[in-house]
């Protein structure tokens, strides 16, 4: 008989409600953490090339090997750093600076993203808006060049400068943590 009413009122007890949890714990009053302070990601890519950058609000020296981007481009490979920003309450978005030197030269640039998704994840996009040249991916007239690379081939001669070539990208990423994500350094 006890295992007939144990079976009962078991029955009765996962049944009768749904099981729910607050968002973020019992010390999240009930919303989820808005903070930029984090470590943030990022893909880029562009015509004939391809581009990842990390960075986190702190430029601190401690967390300088956090802040990376690599960058392939017509079959040369840019190393560098990327330090960026993230604003939720104005119109900023995110907003990432790229260094980077390879064997093709040099390379630098910028990315100005909106912010589309605040939790439970942020995420965000952007890209240049206007014509692209879709051969060489020059952005055209009438383009904001709110994300671009600007790629400087090594100069032969000291006296002349080597060419350079702006490319317009397109850049998605999102906040991968709420923490600083440190970075074991090669000993």
């Amino acid at each position: 008989m006890k295992k007939i009413l144990t079976l009962i009122a078991s029955v009765l007890v996962i049944s009768g409600s749904p099981a729910s949890a607050w968002v973020g714990g019992p010390w999240s009053n009930n919303s989820y953490s808005l903070s930029t302070t984090g470590t943030y990601q990022s893909v880029m890519y562009m015509v004939n090339g391809v581009g990842l950058a990390r960075f986190t609000d702190d430029t601190t020296a401690v967390f300088s090997q956090i802040n990376a981007s690599v960058i392939f481009h017509e079959g040369s490979i840019y190393i560098g750093e990327c330090f960026g920003t993230a604003d939720t309450a104005g119109e900023q978005g995110v907003v990432g600076i790229i260094q980077a030197a390879g064997t093709g030269g040099s390379v630098t640039g910028s990315f100005q993203c909106k912010i589309t998704q605040k939790a439970p994840v942020m995420r965000f996009f952007g890209q240049s808006s206007g014509n692209v040249n879709p051969i060489t991916g020059e952005p055209g007239n009438g383009s904001d060049r709110k994300c671009i690379l600007v790629f400087s081939e090594a100069a032969a001669d000291p006296v002349e400068p080597g060419e350079t070539r702006i490319v317009a990208i397109t850049v998605f990423g999102a906040q991968i943590s709420q923490t600083i994500m440190a970075v074991a350094a090669a000993g």
